[in-house]
């Protein structure tokens, strides 16, 4: 027998309950599964735990039910049931509040057998789950919205991108206004989609940005990255806190060849290309020091995996990147093939795709990749040695892995020293003026506890400064005072040395005039002898990277040949913005003496009159 009195809370007669502190509401959750609130309303899932939503007319099933955690998420963008658990579900569907369906709570937990153990049950609005249910329910509703937006249509298009083949949102920052369900707003807020204003009203995370969704291994959507389309400043990538999941996905297990972009927008360039995605899997890092942990697990996961390429920005910070990031895959994997796939100087695979109308330079581009050869140097070698390797088409590219050889200058912007016991990058290289200091920022890494580097910037002639390097370096990596002293004097001489070199190397040397050997001289009259010299001259054209422009590219190469005479031709280029005019100027001129070649950006009329003939 339940008796009955006044209740505190409501101020009205009610069932004699204890539900006024938070334990006993859990203690609530956990004695009553979701699965059997569903079925006291004659709501049954399917095998994926989904259910037509009650909340809305629902003709295919929108809720998912998540029996794990007690909740549910209704994806629909025409509905504000929103994310909740088993108290909010029968609030929303006896229309009652939030007492009242404690309270009916209460007597559905009641009817059940009691558990022998209660367990207790972490119940937030952002846990796994959950952040999985209102990413994709937001990510949705902005997926649907992308198209109607004209600004968002217009940039995809100048990137591009097609959001036809592409999972593509725009963050218009309108779901929360238009929705009236405060259940999904606390939850965007917790989420990190919304920051509340200490007046009122809510800060939009990535408002105005094409978004990307960063999914975990089970392919769910787990985290977004936002491309701002109003700003290309420092403020135009977003990500989410504590960034975790990979674009555009983790790769399939299947996998036999993965490509690795520096960016996600240069990922999805990639990604809609059918004739790529047929032979390659697609990944993409974070930035030139983006290959995480979690992209490192994933990649080692791929057990027929045989050849990873690496498709980064052609910048200094690109091309540093591959260097630093194949040296790490092939330590990881020393069985599988590393190759770089060279894009044009200054590009990145986007800026390509967008400076061809012919989508298959792309594919062009990888097909003409070069293999790294990872080999040991010799005692005292310090620069790589360019061979060919018989397998390849093309020129490897070599990467030093030092056996007795302590200092690596193969790339400047990462010097590297290693002693057997330390390795020492010095990021950023080291100035060659002012002789007087040595300003450095070294990562020193153990090799026996490669996942604790220790970073520290300091002047190496500089003796305090000296000092307190050798003392946080020793209480990190727990190695000998004197040991460490001797490293940091080894390397302070190596890049003196080394400092030196490059001075030396920036002395003005005599100008020298190029003349052709009898040899060369005799090959060029072969070729023009040759019986189909413009079909011939065409194709090496196109080996040169000219896609597409065999015509365009063929009379041009003609006309700049007719510099030597005394009335050259001139010839000028028309086309749309990004139809590849500039590309096609630059790959043809580069084939032509650098002593016969001026290259002007801006121009007046005046300047005309007062050049040499």
């Amino acid at each position: 027998m339940i008796s009955k009195k006044l209740c505190y809370f409501c101020k009205q007669t009610c069932l004699e309950k204890k539900i006024s502190t938070a334990m006993e509401i859990q203690d609530i959750k956990a004695r009553l599964p979701i699965l059997d609130v569903l079925k006291h309303y004659g709501l049954k899932p399917d095998r994926n735990n989904r259910v037509c939503c009650p909340f809305h007319e629902d003709h295919t099933p929108s809720m998912q039910i998540y029996p794990q955690t007690g909740t549910f998420c209704c994806f629909s963008s025409n509905c504000n049931a929103g994310t909740g658990d088993v108290i909010q579900f029968i609030e929303l569907k006896e229309r009652c509040s939030k007492h009242e369906a404690l309270i009916k709570a209460t007597i559905l937990a009641e009817s059940r057998q009691p558990l022998l153990t209660t367990p207790v049950v972490k119940q937030t609005s952002a846990d796994d789950l959950t952040t999985e249910a209102i990413l994709t329910k937001v990510f949705t509703y902005y997926m649907t919205g992308l198209p109607r937006t004209k600004k968002a249509v217009e940039y995809c298009k100048h990137r591009s991108l097609d959001y036809t083949k592409l999972e593509l949102a725009y963050n218009s920052g309108g779901l929360h206004v238009e929705s009236k369900n405060h259940h999904l707003i606390n939850s965007m807020i917790i989420t990190g989609l919304l920051k509340p204003r200490p007046s009122q009203g809510h800060i939009v995370w990535a408002k105005d940005c094409i978004l990307f969704p960063l999914k975990s291994q089970d392919n769910k959507i787990i985290s977004l990255y936002g491309r701002s389309i109003t700003n290309d400043g420092d403020s135009r990538h977003f990500y989410l806190p504590n960034r975790k999941g990979l674009y555009p996905g983790y790769p399939n297990a299947a996998t036999t060849r993965l490509i690795l972009t520096e960016s996600v927008i240069d990922a999805a360039s990639l990604l809609q290309q059918q004739l790529i995605t047929d032979q390659y899997s697609i990944l993409a890092l974070y930035g030139t020091n983006g290959l995480t942990e979690e992209h490192l697990q994933a990649i080692q996961q791929l057990e027929r995996l045989t050849e990873i390429l690496l498709m980064l920005n052609a910048d200094d910070a690109g091309k540093a990147a591959t260097q630093k990031h194949a040296a790490t895959l092939h330590q990881l994997l020393p069985e599988t093939t590393i190759s770089i796939v060279s894009l044009p100087d200054g590009e990145d695979v986007n800026s390509v795709l967008q400076g061809h109308e012919d989508a298959g330079i792309l594919k062009h581009l990888i097909d003409q990749r070069e293999i790294f050869s990872f080999q040991l140097k010799e005692k005292n070698q310090t620069h790589p040695e360019i061979s060919p390797t018989p397998e390849s088409p093309t020129t490897p590219v070599l990467l030093e892995l030092p056996t007795d050889t302590k200092f690596i200058t193969s790339n400047p912007e990462l010097l590297i020293y290693d002693n057997c016991e330390l390795r020492i990058e010095v990021l950023g290289g080291i100035k060659i003026t002012g002789l007087d200091r040595m300003r450095v920022t070294l990562k020193v890494l153990h090799k026996q506890k490669a996942k604790q580097p220790v970073w520290h910037s300091l002047d190496l002639y500089h003796h305090g400064q000296r000092e307190q390097a050798v003392e946080a370096i020793t209480e990190s990596l727990e190695t000998s005072t004197s040991s460490t002293m001797h490293t940091l004097a080894d390397l302070t001489s190596a890049l003196e040395h080394y400092r030196l070199q490059r001075i030396e190397a920036l002395q003005q040397k005599p100008e020298t005039i190029k003349e052709m050997s009898q040899a060369e001289r005799q090959a060029a009259l072969k070729e023009l002898q040759h019986p189909n010299l413009l079909q011939r001259t065409a194709q090496l054209l196109e080996q040169c990277g000219i896609v597409g422009e065999q015509q365009n590219s063929l009379v041009a190469y003609l006309i700049y040949g007719t510099r030597k005479q005394p009335i050259p031709l001139h010839v000028m280029f028309l086309g749309s913005s990004g139809s590849g005019k500039t590309y096609l100027q630059e790959r043809i001129s580069e084939l032509m003496p650098p002593e016969d070649r001026i290259e002007i950006t801006q121009i007046t009329d005046n300047a005309l009159y007062y050049f040499k003939q």
